[in-house]
């Protein structure tokens, strides 16, 4: 079982990046991702650049597939990561490469729905495997809670912004004022998993998200309270990250022992 999970692991890493780059780079009749983003584009939309880090998560879940299996033809008892880990991952990369198909092909609430579950299944994969719990050796940190945590930051943005385009296709407009509450409230979930779950890196990879979405605003001179309101989001998420950091420091210290 142990080995059969390993594999699925593995593969789904694969999946979601193949059909990444399939509709990436066109290789199928259907629109790019940033063409439909463009379709349904709202106050929540991020400058472009904010999607590069699909690249930092890639490589780190390469990481973190090749780490989990690393004892795939020795297997050793003291790998249980992914029994630890269940099926949560691979629902996850399965979702991945299922929303970028389903996006392009025009099914925006159905989207929603995939990146949900994306949402769900990765908080659960987090929690089953304690992630920044405890002091884990830097191997540990970097193989396995940073893919997790960059990874879940990431998408539980993207997962506010692809309500707002769902929103935007039934022809439903989130004003400024719907903008502040959102954010207010998303904020607010970020900095309780921060202090509850020392997730400092889910939080800042959920605020390259948030800042971007504040790059475009400026940009397209969306408004004040726009602007001002996820700019002091970002800004309070960093600080907050910042202290926490400061505060935790001496756990730190031990977290990145070998």
């Amino acid at each position: 079982m142990k080995r059969t999970l390993q594999i699925l692991n593995a593969l789904s890493v694969v999946f979601a990046l193949v059909m990444n780059i399939i509709v990436g780079a066109r290789l199928i009749n259907v629109p790019s991702i940033g063409e439909v983003s463009d379709r349904y584009a709202t106050l929540l939309t991020p400058a472009t650049y904010a999607f590069s880090i699909w690249a930092l998560i890639y490589l780190l879940l390469i990481v973190f597939a090749v780490y989990q299996a690393r004892d795939l033809f020795k297997p050793k008892e003291n790998n249980t990561l992914p029994h630890r880990l269940g099926p949560y991952f691979i629902l996850a990369n399965i979702g991945n490469g299922l929303w970028t198909y389903i996006f392009v092909s025009d099914f925006i609430g159905t989207s929603v729905l995939v990146l949900l579950g994306m949402v769900a299944t990765l908080f659960l994969a987090m929690r089953r495997l304690n992630i920044a719990m405890y002091s884990a050796p830097l191997r540990t940190v970097i193989c396995v809670w940073w893919p997790l945590m960059i990874y879940t930051g990431w998408v539980l943005v993207a997962s506010v912004v692809n309500i707002a385009s769902w929103l935007a296709s039934l022809g439903i407009t989130i004003d400024q004022f719907a903008i502040f509450i959102i954010l207010t409230v998303l904020c607010n979930l970020l900095l309780v998993l921060l202090y509850l779950r020392n997730v400092r890196e889910l939080v800042l990879a959920s605020t390259w998200g948030i800042a971007a979405i504040g790059v475009r605003a400026v940009q397209m001179n969306e408004g004040t309270l726009v602007i001002t309101t996820i700019f002091t989001v970002s800004a309070v998420l960093l600080i907050a990250s910042a202290v926490h950091a400061f505060i935790n420091r001496r756990s730190n210290m031990l977290v990145y022992v070998l």
